[in-house]
C-alpha cells in the first residue's frame, strides 16, 4: 500500500468514527429529549393532580412547588405518603435522595391553637395579623425544632422551608422508597428496648436540646433500624416556653399508656422526674389535664 491509499484509508477510518461519534451524540441527545419530555409531562400530570386536593393548593402554593423544581430542590414529586386535617406530606426524589414535602394546608389550619403555641416562644415575635404569616411562622418553628432536635436525637433531616411547606430527609428503608413504620404499627419490635431508648431521648432533648415534642405519641414516632425516630415536631416547644410543662406531661402520659398496652412497666410520674430531676406537682398535672 502506497503512502496516498494509506492516507485515505486513516481518512476514511476517521470519517467513520465521527460519523459513529455524530450518530452516537444524536441518539443521546434524543434520548435526553424524550427522559426530559418525560419528566416534564410527569410533573405536570402530578400537579395538575395535586389542584384536585380540596384545601391545600391554591395558586400561592402550587407556585412554591413549582419552586423547589425550578430551584432543582427536587426532581420530582413521587406521591402522598400521609393526608390529614392540616397537612399534606408528599415523597419526593433528587439524584437518587429520598426526601418528605410538609405542605400545611392553608385554608384548614387551626389558627387559634397555632398562635396559641407561637405567642409564648421566646424565639418569636409575632404579632397576629395575618393567616398566613401565622402558618409562615409555624413552618419557621417547625423547621427550627428539627434543626435542634437533629443534633441530639434520631430525627428527619430540616432542609429547607418555604412559606407554607417544609422540606426534609425521608425517613424510609433502605432503599429509599417505602417510609419507614410508625411505632403504633411496626412489627417484631423489643418494646422495653424502645422505651428505654425513648426515656433517654425524652430525657437528652429536655435537659441539653432544651426542648419539649409537644405532641408525642406512637404515631409520630417512626422506627428505623430498632431504633425510634421522632417525626412531626410542629407543636414543639423551648423549655422557657409557658406550656412546656403541661406538653412534656401531655408527652410522657402518652408514652406510658401505649407501652403499658405492650406489657412495659411505666410510671409516667416517675419519667417525669427521670427526665426533669423534679416531682410531678399536682398543680402542673391539673394544668396538664386541663390544657
Amino acid at each position: 500500500m502506497n503512502k496516498q491509499q494509506n492516507n485515505n484509508s486513516n481518512n476514511n477510518s476517521n470519517n467513520n468514527k465521527k460519523n459513529n461519534d455524530m450518530s452516537g451524540l444524536k441518539h443521546e441527545k434524543l434520548l435526553d429529549r424524550e427522559y426530559q419530555k418525560k419528566i416534564v409531562e410527569r410533573k405536570k400530570r402530578f400537579l395538575e393532580d395535586l389542584k384536585t386536593e380540596d384545601g391545600v393548593f391554591d395558586n400561592r402554593t402550587l407556585l412554591t412547588l413549582h419552586g423547589l423544581l425550578n430551584g432543582k430542590h427536587v426532581d420530582e414529586f413521587l406521591g402522598i405518603i400521609n393526608s390529614g386535617k392540616e397537612s399534606i406530606v408528599f415523597s419526593a426524589i433528587k439524584e437518587n435522595k429520598y426526601f418528605a414535602v410538609k405542605v400545611y394546608r392553608v385554608s384548614t389550619c387551626d389558627f387559634k391553637t397555632m398562635w396559641k403555641y407561637i405567642q409564648g416562644d421566646p424565639r418569636f415575635h409575632l404579632r397576629k395579623s395575618s393567616t398566613r404569616q401565622i402558618i409562615h411562622a409555624w413552618v419557621e418553628k417547625e423547621y427550627r425544632n428539627l434543626k435542634r432536635a437533629n443534633n441530639y436525637v434520631n430525627s428527619p433531616k430540616a432542609l429547607l422551608r418555604r412559606e407554607n411547606i417544609l422540606l426534609m430527609e425521608l425517613i424510609s428503608d433502605d432503599n429509599g422508597g417505602a417510609p419507614s413504620p410508625r411505632l403504633k404499627d411496626a412489627v417484631n419490635v423489643d418494646y422495653s428496648k424502645f422505651y428505654e431508648l425513648i426515656r433517654e431521648d425524652l430525657k437528652t432533648l429536655y435537659n441539653d436540646a432544651q426542648l419539649v415534642h409537644g405532641d408525642l405519641s406512637e404515631y409520630n414516632i417512626l422506627v428505623k433500624d430498632n431504633e425510634p425516630v421522632y417525626i412531626d415536631f410542629s407543636q414543639g416547644v423551648v423549655v422557657q416556653h409557658p406550656l412546656s410543662k403541661s406538653l412534656l406531661i401531655r408527652d410522657i402520659k402518652n408514652i406510658c399508656n401505649f407501652f403499658k398496652r405492650k406489657g412495659v412497666a411505666c410510671d409516667y410520674k416517675k419519667l417525669y422526674k427521670y427526665i426533669t430531676g423534679e416531682e410531678l406537682q399536682p398543680i402542673d398535672e391539673e394544668l396538664a389535664n386541663n390544657y
